[in-house]
């Protein structure tokens, strides 16, 4: 009797773990005639949704796709607590950014600190652009709300350009703050190169989260806003 009970048991165990396979399968050769050649499916696995599953790209991007292949959700899902709703999707961007921060060697930071620090925030910076400029130009307003600012290094243009070797000098040089400042005004300074210099490094982190532009500043909770922000509304963010 208990061999007849065990082996539709065992024939269940077994046909169920086929259905996830097959769906995992199914949606890999779908998603393989649609996504951008240059991209590729990092993982796929059960959400938190029934029936859904969670796709993550080779860019680090992720969406929920159902089961059967046929619809793909792309955009933000919360869960309905007791008390209020739970971004799931932000949460996961959050893992990733902290992940990236986790990675950061402090010593290879430009940071300007405030007298009494509440907040830290990194900042992905680019000293040719107009609206790190203006960032930096109010530097002392994020300072004043008690904002440390860790500058991270990100020339868009890549790093075979113009921006990357200014940003060598900067971070090459005895006075960071000095130059820092200075090339964000046009200002001219002798070429400087040293080992080591971390610019490709703060590069590749920037790409690993996906940051396209500049300024981006990444909270130490792993929040990701892209763009300049004043102080004062940035303080809202952090709180």
């Amino acid at each position: 009797m208990k061999k007849i009970l065990l082996f539709p048991l065992a024939l269940l165990i077994f046909s169920c773990s086929e259905v996830k396979k097959d769906s995992s399968i199914l949606i890999e050769e779908k998603l393989s005639k649609i996504i951008p050649i240059e991209l590729s499916v990092n993982s796929i696995k059960k959400s938190e949704i029934q029936n859904f599953y969670e796709v993550e790209l080779s860019d680090q991007s992720f969406f929920y796709i159902e089961e059967n292949a046929e619809y793909l959700f792309l955009g933000d899902i919360y869960q309905i607590g007791q008390s209020k709703l739970i971004n799931i999707s932000q949460e996961k961007k959050f893992e990733s950014s902290k992940e990236m921060i986790k990675k950061i060697n402090p010593s290879s930071l430009i940071t300007f600190s405030p007298e009494n620090i509440k907040y830290q925030v990194y900042v992905f910076t680019d000293v040719d652009c107009g609206f790190c400029r203006k960032f930096h130009n109010q530097i002392s307003t994020y300072l004043e709300e008690g904002i440390e600012i860790n500058y991270l290094a990100f020339p868009r243009a890549g790093i075979d350009s113009n921006t990357y070797n200014k940003m060598v000098t900067a971070w090459c040089s005895k006075d960071q703050h000095a130059v820092l400042t200075g090339l964000k005004k046009d200002e001219i300074f002798d070429e400087v190169k040293c080992k080591n210099n971390p610019i490709k490094d703060h590069y590749v982190l920037a790409k690993s989260i996906n940051i396209e532009g500049t300024p981006t500043i990444v909270s130490s909770t792993g929040l990701t806003i892209p763009g300049f922000i004043d102080a004062k509304e940035l303080v809202e963010y952090l709180k």
